[in-house]
């Protein structure tokens, strides 16, 4: 009669260790799944979103650099595209080499 009241030491330290190693695996576990989620969310809220306002920056500086526009019609500035100004730079300054040579 005396065994039923000893306690089973060795099972209820499995049971407890069991426990222990179950609850950290399953805070492990979570963690690995909260990390992924919020770096995707990250990604998505910060990384793409600017990348998406850059990209619509550089289109419209690429339209601004291409096109021709009045800049002042009263002082008559016209804006031109970046090649048209690089050109004719090369011919004024070859021009002027020119000039300068001739003499």
């Amino acid at each position: 009669m005396e065994r039923y009241n000893d306690l089973n030491l060795w099972n209820i330290g499995m049971i407890g260790f069991l426990g222990v190693v179950i609850t950290s695996a399953l805070v492990l576990a979570l963690q690995v799944l909260y990390y992924t989620v919020a770096d995707r969310l990250t990604e998505e809220r910060v990384i793409q979103s600017s990348m998406t306002h850059s990209d619509t920056q550089l289109a419209e500086q690429s339209v601004q650099l291409t096109r021709y526009d009045w800049i002042d019609r009263e002082k008559k500035q016209v804006m031109i595209p970046v090649d048209r100004a690089m050109d004719l730079v090369v011919k004024e300054l070859s021009a002027a080499q020119s000039e300068e040579r001739s003499p």
